[in-house]
């Protein structure tokens, strides 16, 4: 018994010393102890789970659970002349630190929640009111505890639990009634807005909270701060909030609008960075179509944004210095046309017809952007995201506007952005199926010309494929994954477009192309894609009884290439030595292989 007593004192001891290094005013000295602080935790999580076989112990860690938290809460906030800039070698070390601290704040939520969030509500209620002037490091720590407590809940999400809480409840309506929006410090008020986002939730429950909070993000405190780096986080954070209430922000849609809108007529005086601008016209788009508007406010607010926005565009295309300076004129044109994407990021295929056809007003402008500078390579990323959206939003109706952009986006289109061609035109087949043939019966060809031009040179590759260094291979099955997936999205959604009068002379050149693939390639999921082109086009061409007449005309020319070389090649494969019919990929090919065999018999 002496023993076990003595051992106990020792460990009082130590736990002593190690608080006294953890206090340490050194952020260097006190680091090195964070990784024994989190081994205590672990011990705490034993003892919690064995309290009646320790209980009589002379020594438990446990007790020493309100210690921590109070060490690691002061350790946690920054020295009074913190400036917050992380691009500082110093500032950037006191930041390292401090994130250690808060996974170490995460593990001891996990052991103890209540304990923890008795804390935090006794830190915040130990700040000198008014919270606007109390000091940056305490509120700052403090509402690090807040943002932070959810990610140590379990299970996860912890969000959900703790919006359950009704002292964590508390907590929260208790920052939003105060005046913590007049501190004067901007990290702060980021905080406090990441805060606000976060727990969103509170304002569904508690909706007289919200007016307070949304007058200060948008207003001075916020979209309209004196420092860059509040408006670009308040841009951000007022997007998360209009996807996260919805329906609620009804009341406020006007006065959001158009309070969005001077902002981002008047960037001269307050400037804002591409990213944090579209944001703001995502925020835009989501309030006018999320919010519960009826049909015809929303074709009004649409106008209101579209209408100076597309005059704004059509000023830019008519400068005469355009031509002078192609790469400047263009990033602010790829820009505003990424306003339009985001834009309509608040509309789906379910919106009216109405508000459908305000959208199909911008068509005109866009494809003008993308005719007078189609060399650009931030006008045809911009174009891409604004086709794909308006894909999703406009459907059917945008069908007779597609070609004219595909044709450009091809024919310009390099190395770098091929990929995104490639996805646009996989969309375009996965979206208007049999629809979209009169969109691909010109732009097939070309694609898969342009591909093919992409590669390194492929007769000296497929001559001696050894002697070829690794770098050109790779960039070589790069494009063949581009032409193999395109291929095989086109007969899985409209094969037809195969048969008509533009490709049907191409098609034992894309059948050997894909042939080549399926025999000669070694990769697993590219050859599967190519042995699945055919089962396809058998499934289509063999297995239907009742074939079309330009089916018909081909189907004997599809068997004899069957015949004669894609099971042989296949056969060869099966055969080869380093082929592992064990592998779960490549027994899915002998599957596939089989099927069609089956089908042509």
């Amino acid at each position: 018994f002496n023993g076990i007593e003595m051992l106990a004192a020792e460990m009082y001891r130590l736990v002593n010393l190690f608080f006294y290094v953890f206090a340490y005013d050194d952020i260097d000295v006190s680091g090195s102890v964070i990784p024994l602080a989190i081994r205590m935790i672990g011990m705490m999580e034993k003892e919690v789970g064995n309290k009646a076989r320790i209980s009589d112990f002379p020594f438990q860690i446990t007790k020493h659970v309100p210690q921590l938290m109070a060490v690691m809460y002061q350790q946690m906030q920054y020295p009074p002349d913190f400036e917050f800039d992380y691009e500082d070698e110093d500032d950037a070390e006191e930041e390292m630190y401090r994130s250690e601290l808060r996974k170490l704040n995460q593990s001891l939520i996990r052991t103890c929640p209540d304990e923890n969030l008795q804390f935090l509500r006794d830190a915040l209620s130990k700040i000198e009111l008014p919270l606007s002037s109390s000091p940056t490091p305490t509120i700052e720590a403090s509402l690090r505890l807040v943002y932070h407590y959810c990610e140590g809940i379990r299970p996860a999400p912890g969000i959900n639990k703790v919006m359950k809480n009704d002292t964590f409840r508390e907590v929260l309506i208790a920052l939003h009634s105060s005046d913590i929006t007049d501190h004067p410090h901007r990290e702060v008020l980021i905080l406090y807005y990441s805060v606000a986002v976060r727990y969103a939730a509170i304002f569904k429950q508690r909706p007289e909270l919200l007016p307070t909070v949304l007058s200060s993000i948008t207003g001075t405190k916020g979209l309209q701060h004196d420092h860059c780096r509040v408006r670009s986080r308040s841009c951000y954070y007022l997007l998360k909030l209009v996807k996260a209430l919805g329906t609620l922000l009804l009341p406020y849609v006007e006065t959001a609008v158009q309070g969005i809108l001077g902002l981002l007529s008047n960037v001269s005086t307050l400037p804002l960075d591409s990213s944090d601008s579209l944001y703001l016209f995502e925020a835009i788009g989501l309030l006018i179509g999320k919010s519960g508007l009826d049909e015809a406010n929303q074709c009004n607010y649409l106008k209101a944004v579209i209408t100076p926005h597309v005059h704004r565009i059509e000023a830019i295309l008519n400068d005469p210095n355009l031509l002078r300076d192609p790469e400047s004129f263009g990033e602010i044109l790829a820009h505003n046309l990424a306003g339009l994407a985001y834009l309509s990021k608040g509309f789906s295929k379910k919106t009216s017809n109405e508000t459908k056809l305000v959208l199909l007003e911008t068509v005109p402008v866009a494809l003008k952007v993308l005719s007078s500078i189609p060399s650009h390579e931030y006008v045809r990323d911009k174009s891409m995201i604004y086709l794909q959206r308006m894909i999703l939003c406009l459907g059917e109706k945008f069908l007779t506007a597609l070609p004219h952009f595909i044709e450009l986006l091809i024919e310009h289109c390099t190395n770098e952005d091929i990929l995104s061609v490639s996805q646009l035109l996989i969309q375009v087949c996965f979206k208007y199926k049999k629809n979209a043939i009169p969109v691909l019966d010109g732009c097939v060809l070309p694609f898969l010309s342009k591909c093919h031009n992409s590669m390194p040179n492929v007769t000296v590759m497929n001559s001696d494929r050894s002697a070829i260094p690794p770098h050109l291979v790779t960039e070589q099955h790069s494009i063949l994954k581009i032409i193999y997936a395109f291929l095989h999205q086109i007969v899985s959604e409209c094969a037809d477009v195969l048969l008509t009068s533009t490709n049907v002379s191409s098609l034992e050149h894309i059948l050997r192309t894909m042939g080549e693939g399926a025999i000669q390639i070694n990769e697993p999921v590219m050859k599967k894609t190519c042995v699945q082109f055919f089962k396809e086009l058998t499934i289509q061409w063999i297995s239907e009884k009742n074939p079309s007449p330009e089916v018909f005309n081909v189907r004997n020319g599809f068997i004899q290439y069957l015949l004669e070389e894609f099971f042989p090649g296949m056969f060869d494969c099966f055969i080869a030595k380093g082929f592992d019919d064990d592998d779960a990929m490549q027994y899915r090919v002998i599957r596939e292989v089989s099927f069609i065999l089956y089908e042509v018999k």
